[in-house]
């Protein structure tokens, strides 16, 4: 039986808001690029924007090209989410469509990063 694939969440203001951020690797200043998380990642599989923190071109391209075990870039993808989510936050930028998006899309990287549900 053939299942259909549920289509991401997407968001071209959000995926600006990110560009418009510094580097959550580096910190190298804006404008950064919209980088997504890998984890699900693949086979033609995209994430939501809800996963989505800003990385200047060179970290971007080394976080996509790996070079690091799974796990350790699960938890760093976990941290760069977190900490861009955060950042909106506290600038009411960050919109209630997201966040629902956000609770849906983070549940399988958190079962992994942390062996739960993400906290809310």
């Amino acid at each position: 039986m053939m299942f259909p694939k549920s289509k991401p969440w997407r968001s071209e203001k959000h995926r600006r808001l990110i560009a418009s951020m510094n580097c959550a690797i580096c910190g190298r200043h804006a404008p950064s690029q919209c980088a997504h998380v890998n984890f699900g990642k693949g086979l033609g599989l995209k994430t939501s924007d809800a996963l989505a923190f800003p990385a200047c071109p060179s970290c971007h391209r080394n976080h996509d090209s790996g070079g690091m075990p799974r796990e350790e870039r699960w938890r760093r993808e976990w941290e760069y989410v977190d900490a861009t989510r955060s950042k909106l936050i506290r600038r009411n930028q960050w919109a209630t469509e997201t966040e629902a998006e956000y609770q849906a899309a983070i549940q399988p990287l958190a079962r992994v990063v942390h062996g739960e549900a993400a906290p809310a």
